[in-house]
């Protein structure tokens, strides 16, 4: 069983080599490491061709920059493994990842992780296993809406599952996972999890995920929902469409909360409402199992066009943060 790791590289100068090491600490060696730089202007490519010297395993390649998505999908085109990894460079792993991932045989393999901050300090685990009693769908449907983390270093996936169905990432700046993580699982004939916690994903405050947008979500989810259409299965998740659209709309709420004085938030505010009632489909109702315990909460706010108390939450919860 051949594991192939890919790893986008954009200036990562401090941590890159941290995240290699951890890979190369592997207690399991049937492994290749695809490393993409894209298109660093510090030392980033002179420490990957370090690496590449030192190990036969290790590839290196170098192109504009062209944002992760681009990146991860450069690196599967060069990928040779049954399985495909994806680790970002300032993270690292635990050294018997790939051993335990060695003895599955499922399409997808969901992994536990942790997420810490910038000084190593444990911020939470999150425990993908703990949602593998949901049927397929349940754990597709709260994965659109993000109840469920997309994120795509949160899982192992066969290659020929990708090759076979022509899935790839999106050039989105922020969500470049979502169609990815909804095309694979819903191709999955099988999909299992390790129930234990092989990855370290670092908070960082200058991450590309925490990126100041006011709607970060709303691009993703409209072309998630144009995919949906494009395979024609938009009567099948339409009402887990409009859940989307409402968590995108709560998110920018949230979000410009924070960023805005009052006035300014209040303005933008009703342009979010208003978009948001154009982009649900009244056709169809909303798929409230789907949405995360914080938007059931606040639907009702958003639902009556009731700003403030939405902006008062968000500046509430800031500050116990």
């Amino acid at each position: 069983m051949k594991i192939s790791v890919i790893v986008p590289v954009y200036n990562s100068e401090k941590f890159i080599n941290r995240c290699i090491d951890s890979i190369l600490a592997q207690t399991y060696s049937d492994w290749e490491l695809i490393l993409i730089d894209d298109g660093s202007t510090d030392s980033s490519l002179s420490i990957l061709y370090k690496y590449k010297y030192q190990d036969s395993r290790i590839k290196v390649i170098h192109q504009e920059n062209s944002g992760p998505g681009c990146a991860r999908n450069i690196g599967i085109s060069h990928a040779s493994g049954d399985y495909i990894v994806f680790v970002d460079s300032d993270d690292q792993i635990n050294k018997e990842y790939f051993y335990l991932l060695a003895k599955q045989n499922e399409d997808i393999v969901y992994i536990d992780i942790n997420q810490i901050d910038e000084n190593f300090h444990l911020i939470k685990t999150e425990h993908m296993s703990s949602f593998q009693k949901l049927s397929k769908d349940e754990f597709l449907r709260q994965q659109m809406t993000g109840k469920i983390n997309w994120g795509g270093v949160r899982k192992a996936v066969k290659r020929k599952l990708l090759l076979d169905n022509n899935i790839g990432f999106s050039d989105h700046k922020i969500g470049e996972e979502a169609i990815y993580s909804f095309l694979i699982l819903l191709n999955a004939k099988t999909f299992s999890f390790l129930n234990k916690t092989v990855y370290e994903y670092i908070n960082r405050k200058d991450s590309q995920s925490a990126l100041p947008m006011d709607n970060p979500w709303g691009e993703v989810f409209s072309a998630l929902r144009e995919k949906i259409i494009e395979i024609n299965l938009y009567q099948v998740y339409a009402d887990t469409l409009n859940a989307c659209e409402t968590t995108a709309a709560l998110i920018a709420l949230d979000k410009m909360a924070l960023k805005y004085e009052y006035q300014t938030y209040k303005e933008l505010a009703k342009k979010t409402f208003i978009n948001w009632k154009n982009n649900i489909d009244i056709q169809y109702g909303t798929d409230f199992h789907s949405l995360s315990k914080k938007a059931i909460i606040l639907y009702p706010f958003l639902k009556f066009g009731w700003y403030t108390p939405i902006y008062i939450i968000s500046h509430i919860r800031n500050f116990f943060r």
